[in-house]
């Protein structure tokens, strides 16, 4: 199973980030453009047991995924888990860690590459270069609205 690890570092509070995060149209708000996400179908927001279903853009295709929360702690850590989409398996943990000055944001991902043709393009080491370019974009997205003052 490969692994990806990001960590992001915002002078906001903890809480604030949670509650951000568990609405699935600020996530959106925040995600690469480049991926093309499109939410499907989700609640306003998450709790354990909420699927997501969405859309993006991956090697040049369309894919459609839908992804279940299965732990959720307010306001340290999110769990969630892919039911159905283009890889093997995903897990993303999302954890919440106070500082001094704000907020640590670690998201962990641990996954299997797709199999089939879709896995010869899309092995372990292209997909964590995908994760980096979004998570690092998320990490703009997200400063932004901290200097706004719209994410507090």
């Amino acid at each position: 199973m490969a692994r990806f690890e990001y960590t992001t570092r915002l002078a906001c509070s903890r809480d604030g980030l949670f509650d951000f995060l568990l609405r699935p149209a600020n996530v959106m708000r925040v995600s690469d453009p480049q991926t093309g996400l499109n939410i499907v179908k989700a609640p306003e927001i998450v709790e354990v047991g909420s699927q997501i279903e969405f859309q993006l853009i991956g090697f040049g295709q369309l894919q459609g995924a839908t992804h279940e929360i299965v732990e959720l702690s307010r306001p340290d850590r999110i769990v969630e888990v892919q039911l159905r989409g283009p890889l093997r398996s995903y897990r993303h943990e999302h954890l919440f860690e106070p500082e001094r000055d704000g907020v640590l944001m670690v998201d962990t991902i641990e996954f299997e590459p797709p199999g089939g043709l879709l896995g010869l393009i899309a092995n372990a080491d292209r997909i964590i270069d995908q994760f980096e370019q979004g998570f690092f974009a998320r990490q703009q997205q997200l400063e932004r609205l901290v200097a706004s003052g719209e994410l507090a």
